[in-house]
């Protein structure tokens, strides 16, 4: 039976705020997303990672991008390489920036699935030793890798048919199916990955191959975007300092209790930006 992720952990967990301390010293996340197809996924990001409490929030996007996101929100800091999608010609110049001012990575939102950007995914993942979290189409990533484990921390946050398409098996991981467990902790262990499997019960399983569950959150929190929130929440919550598996557990509760408030107020008739929102009137309820 697998145990449940309880409030009184995830509260235990959260990290302190020295009264004392100084711009950038809670949290510095770089997110790398966008394309000429998705423009608002790596915003959205941005936003979870703001409103759990980062203190500098970086969005790196391709040109065809930048009015917008920079637009969108002076809270966030907006570099731009050119063109339309991401290639392994800007890889080094993201690498490079990412040593300097992040202390942890968001990859994945919105870049798509074209082979070039997986090819610069890949030069991002090898070469980039920080605390990071591969969303989306970047966790694919994984099916290029030749030797694990990763120098680096990693949590990938798939959606059941991300999952499918990872392990290469039409499989739905559930508690009442034990072999489906038993393959989403041998994934994460034999990778040495942390992973977030989001659903109607989210699984998160650390690389040490301990599953728990959380039942925060409602099923008006399909809504397209959601998962970019919970993303942008974990790379805060390692910029923070916490390992990936507290991380993604503390994130996937926190994120769900801020679906569930608006749920109380609004039905199912809210948006990803609303949790995003939502989130720093929820931390008082972790």
């Amino acid at each position: 039976m697998m145990q449940d992720i309880k409030k009184s952990v995830v509260r235990d967990l959260w990290p302190k705020r020295d009264e004392n301390s100084h711009k950038g010293q809670n949290g510095r996340v770089v997110i790398i997303g966008g394309s000429i197809d998705y423009s608002g996924a790596p915003i959205l990001a941005g936003l979870g990672s703001l409103y759990s409490g980062a203190d500098l929030v970086y969005l790196y996007v391709p040109e065809c991008n930048f009015e917008c996101s920079r637009s969108m929100y002076p809270d966030f800091i907006v570099k731009k390489y050119p063109g339309e999608f991401l290639t392994p010609r800007y890889a080094a110049e993201i690498i490079e920036f990412a040593k300097k001012k992040a202390d942890s990575l968001l990859i994945g939102p919105g870049l798509g699935e074209r082979e070039q950007t997986q090819e610069a995914i890949l030069e991002i993942v090898n070469n980039l030793h920080i605390p990071m979290v591969l969303d989306a189409e970047a966790m694919m990533v994984l099916k290029k890798i030749d030797k694990f484990p990763l120098q680096q921390q990693i949590v990938i946050t798939p959606h059941q048919n991300e999952f499918k398409h990872l392990v290469d098996r039409d499989i739905v991981v559930s508690e009442n199916d034990p072999k489906s467990s038993v393959l989403l902790r041998s994934v994460a262990m034999d990778l040495h990955i942390n992973v977030l499997l989001k659903g109607h019960v989210d699984y998160v399983s650390s690389e040490e191959g301990v599953v728990e569950t959380n039942r925060t959150g409602n099923a008006g929190m399909t809504v397209g975007g959601s998962g970019d929130v919970l993303a942008g929440v974990v790379a805060t919550l390692l910029a923070q300092g916490l390992d990936g598996f507290n991380a993604a557990r503390c994130a996937a509760y926190y994120v769900g209790v801020a679906g569930d408030m608006l749920k109380k107020n609004k039905g199912y008739h809210f948006s990803a930006s609303d949790i995003a929102m939502m989130l720093p009137y929820a931390l008082p309820e972790v």
